[in-house]
């Protein structure tokens, strides 16, 4: 009697680990870049698409996220911003570090113990976009300079995230009412 419940449990067992090791595959897809200029990354960006997550529920548009390079080495500080009403704000802070390597692997504090990997996955040689993600692939954010992007560039930047195993579909667009250009 024993002998067919290990025959049953056998397959369950593989099918588990291959589920399990075909998600923790997808999640080493994602890799940040292997260079970032901190001071080119420093400034402020407008988020022109993100993944829906529950801190930035209420955004109802114009979001900006202000990264500021800190006092002590590889420090991050990071301000957000958004409208929630016209006539209503919201903005939070995060500290972070910048990769010691130089890398584009960031890591920000929301408390004093808890952590949350942020990865800038790829980046525009002048700085003029950026695509940023968690490596877990649960959160994604498409920045830019300006408060809008061309079509084809965007286009670009989200075929970058899908080949980092990022679901495009799940991305929301973020309304930008900005009257300037550039957000810095």
């Amino acid at each position: 009697m024993i002998q067919p419940y290990r025959i049953a449990a056998r397959p369950a067992l593989v099918l588990m680990s291959l589920l399990l090791c075909s998600r923790f595959a997808v999640a080493q897809s994602a890799t940040a870049v292997s260079h970032l200029d901190p001071d080119r990354f420093a400034g402020s960006w407008n988020e022109i698409a993100r993944y829906p997550v529950r801190r930035e529920k209420q955004c109802a548009s114009d979001e900006i996220v202000l990264y500021a390079v800190g006092d002590k080495e590889n420090s991050l500080q990071v301000v957000t911003s958004c409208q929630i009403k016209i006539d209503q704000a919201n903005s939070w802070n995060d500290k972070g570090k910048f990769d010691s390597h130089g890398t584009g692997a960031l890591k920000l504090s929301r408390f004093f113990i808890l952590h949350t990997r942020y990865w800038v996955l790829a980046v525009d040689p002048d700085y003029s976009w950026a695509l940023v993600g968690n490596p877990n692939h649960r959160s994604l954010w498409i920045l830019a300079k300006t408060s809008t992007l061309p079509p084809d560039v965007l286009a670009g930047i989200k075929s970058k995230a899908a080949a980092q195993g990022f679901n495009t579909d799940k991305l929301i667009q973020i309304p930008q009412h900005s009257e300037t250009k550039s957000a810095e």
